[in-house]
């Protein structure tokens, strides 16, 4: 599909105490024909995923999120690195792994996008360990693999 046949979906945000910094995220997608199959991955909405299909209403000219009419099997995770200098070790350590990230416009904040063949826990194990020596911490945001056995 090129550029043109994408559309943005809105998602309207929670915010509590100021967080998330925005009111709505906007997320790309494509038209299919049970809906918008998003192709972003997500930075502030929960419950959401990159691979899901989504219903929209149109509102004064924008898509709005309405509902996931069928979930992708993605899982998505926010990070917040505290040091600068791991951020590209990070998300190429988790793309070697077979996820893919997007990079917000703080430059120490991403997200990762776990695809279904992807073992989630390797992803989480390797987050954990970053973690604990305080280089950063993570959000799941929309867990759509299965308990800790096995893939995906």
């Amino acid at each position: 599909m090129t550029k043109a046949e994408y559309v943005k979906i809105a998602f309207r945000l929670l915010q509590q105490d100021g967080y998330p910094p925005a009111e709505w995220e906007g997320l790309w997608a494509l038209p299919q024909p049970e809906g918008y199959l998003i192709d972003s991955v997500p930075f502030y909405a929960r419950l959401i995923s990159c691979g899901d299909v989504v219903c929209a209403t149109e509102i004064n000219g924008d898509l709005v999120f309405d509902s996931v009419k069928i979930p992708g099997g993605h899982s998505t995770i926010r990070v917040i690195s505290y040091l600068s200098e791991l951020v590209s070790e990070v998300r190429s350590r988790v793309e070697g792994l077979g996820c893919s990230t997007e990079l917000s416009h703080v430059a120490t904040f991403f997200s990762i996008d776990v695809p279904p063949r992807v073992n989630y826990w390797n992803i989480v194990d390797l987050l954990d360990m970053y973690a604990e020596r305080g280089g950063l911490d993570y959000e799941e945001s929309s867990i759509q693999h299965d308990e800790r056995s096995g893939d995906g």
